[in-house]
């Protein structure tokens, strides 16, 4: 008689990183099965920090007891709370990480080597096989690409309602007997330009940060 095998399912631990100059936190699901040598050394060593923030320097919290499955730490990465960065999935081989801790080390040196080796998803340096769908990969349009005068924000409008909104901006567009329109246009630009230029830098930061997932 001839025994059924079956596989074990992956389990994955997580790796959580805390940023204090973002005020999020990014979890990293990393394949037990495999690393898990790699995955203690690296527990020991940030067991020696007192994990606490400072500046804009990241503290780290990892997980070997509450291990996830597969499907969860998929599930996660593809939840949209986050501005900054994604949570991440990883199938690979882990590398040892030496984070270069020193006995004579203060605690916030501690914190600033950690930070140094693991910071910002540098997490990637260590292990390979980062799992990410197509369609999760950052696709942003240029601000060349907008019309300046184009909605920041376009209303949820119906068709009947649309029609009433274009006919008031061409009737709009069209009186030059307002002694105000002037003045309220400048103030429109104004705001627009103001507007425009937050969202440049949001994505300037969203850019640098989620860069990862190119």
């Amino acid at each position: 008689m001839t025994s059924l095998t079956t596989e074990t399912p992956a389990k994955y631990a997580v790796l959580m990183e805390t940023n204090g100059e973002e005020c999020e936190s990014w979890l990293y699901f990393i394949k037990h099965d495999g690393n898990e040598d790699k995955l203690q050394h690296l527990l020991k060593q940030l067991e020696q920090i007192e994990m606490y923030i400072i500046d804009d320097l990241s503290t780290f919290d990892l997980d070997l007891e509450h291990l996830v499955s597969e499907q969860t730490a998929k599930d996660m990465t593809k939840v949209e709370l986050n501005s900054v960065s994604f949570h991440r999935k990883f199938d690979g081989v882990m590398k040892t990480v030496n984070l270069g801790l020193k006995r004579k080390d203060s605690n916030e040196k501690r914190i600033r080597r950690a930070h140094k080796a693991l910071g910002f998803g540098n997490i990637d340096e260590h292990i390979e096989d980062e799992d990410i769908d197509t369609e999760d990969q950052i696709t942003e349009r240029s601000e060349s690409e907008h019309d300046d005068d184009e909605d920041l924000v376009p209303l949820p409008l119906n068709g009947e309602e649309q029609e009433n909104v274009d006919e008031n901006s061409d009737n709009s567009d069209n009186s030059d007997n307002s002694d105000n329109s002037d003045e309220e246009e400048d103030k429109v630009e104004e705001i627009t330009q103001e507007m425009a230029q937050a969202q440049v830098k949001a994505q300037s930061k969203k850019k640098r940060k989620k860069k990862k997932r190119n």
